[in-house]
């Protein structure tokens, strides 16, 4: 396929995660099919050689400007452009309509979740209640409307279902790992990934002091923000605190992992659990939608555990098939063939 329209990509608060994951692989396409146009932080501008074909334009908003004059560059860069035929913007709510057709992804539920336990004084009655704010104030602006599950995709009120589009985060690292076949010697380890707190790490914990009862030299190795982790685990002997990871490292940490496990209460994308499920010889994660819609057609079973007030979904990762999970470079095709098939733009 050769994209010749003009498309422009905002992820301009996109530095780490799933997000840059996402802007890698838009990247690496898109310099492959003749380039596009792409808003970045500065902390990403390593793409400007890794993919020379895309034109890029580094911006760096203060927490501020953000808050009450977000995308303020946008003007500048339509003075240098012109109208693109597509605006993609990754989480950034679409202010105004800036190309010809607006797609808005969404890359963080909890602001359309703000019952969600685990969330900060400040997250909860301000941070997150101005973004949800601006977010539905805005989709009015966008003509089509993404998320990573659907589940989240519920999250979306009042809006017209045409307008909604399922866009999952690519599996290539699992999906070549199991047409492999790959085996990995596993060191005696369980592993967290994400320490934010509605991850509820406390939790995670009482699920490996479970699985300790029966391997007495098991370590449980968190890997996240080291300043979100509860005091009692930075103090406990048995927990090892890597600290935030590149994502390349995480994946190859995952490959050695015996358990993986995720006590999460909201996700926008069942892509971490994918990585840890596929990887780990056995996975425990909890038992929310975008979970469930990874599993589904694939053998788990419900289990509950002392402390938990929930049950949660054990997986064992020679049982699991893949069969959910896409390649990058299918679901950046089908976000393409959605544009090129939109009806507002007939030429295209």
């Amino acid at each position: 396929m050769t994209v010749k329209y003009k498309f422009l990509f905002n992820f301009a608060v996109t530095r780490t995660g799933g997000g840059l994951k996402r802007l890698c692989h838009y990247a690496k396409w898109f310099h492959e099919k003749g380039g596009a146009q792409f808003i970045i932080h500065p902390d990403c501008s390593f793409l400007i050689k890794e993919f020379p074909n895309n034109q890029y334009f580094v911006v760096l908003q203060t927490r501020t400007k953000r808050l009450f004059n977000d995308c303020d560059y946008l003007s500048d860069i339509k003075k240098e452009i012109g109208e693109p035929d597509l605006y993609y913007s990754y989480g950034i709510p679409v202010y105004y309509r800036f190309g010809e057709i607006n797609w808005f992804h969404i890359s963080n539920v909890l602001p359309l979740n703000l019952r969600v336990m685990g969330l900060s004084l400040f997250d909860r009655y301000i941070r997150l209640r101005v973004l949800r704010w601006k977010i539905n104030n805005n989709y009015k602006n966008a003509d089509i409307i993404s998320a990573e599950s659907y589940s989240s995709l519920g999250l979306i009120k009042n809006q017209d279902d045409e307008k909604l589009f399922l866009s999952v985060n690519g599996s290539d690292d699992e999906i070549s790992y199991l047409r492999n076949k790959f085996k990995m010697e596993k060191d005696n380890i369980a592993v967290v990934v994400g320490t934010q707190k509605y991850k509820v790490l406390l939790d995670s914990y009482h699920i490996f002091e479970t699985l300790k009862k029966h391997n007495k030299l098991l370590k449980l190795f968190l890997i996240g923000s080291k300043g979100s982790i509860p005091v009692q685990l930075m103090n406990c002997k048995d927990v090892v605190t890597t600290g935030v990871l590149q994502q390349s490292d995480v994946i190859e940490f995952l490959k050695k992992t015996k358990y993986y496990i995720s006590t999460t209460l909201v996700e926008n994308s069942f892509n971490a659990a994918s990585e840890g499920m596929i990887f780990a010889d056995e996975a425990y994660i909890s038992d929310i939608a975008p979970h469930r819609e990874l599993l589904e057609s694939e053998s788990f079973e419900r289990v509950s555990m002392s402390h938990l007030s929930n049950p949660v979904l054990r997986v064992k990762g020679e049982d699991i098939k893949g069969k959910n999970l896409k390649l990058w470079d299918d679901i950046i095709i089908e976000m393409v063939e959605k544009v090129m098939s939109y009806n507002k733009k007939d030429h295209l």
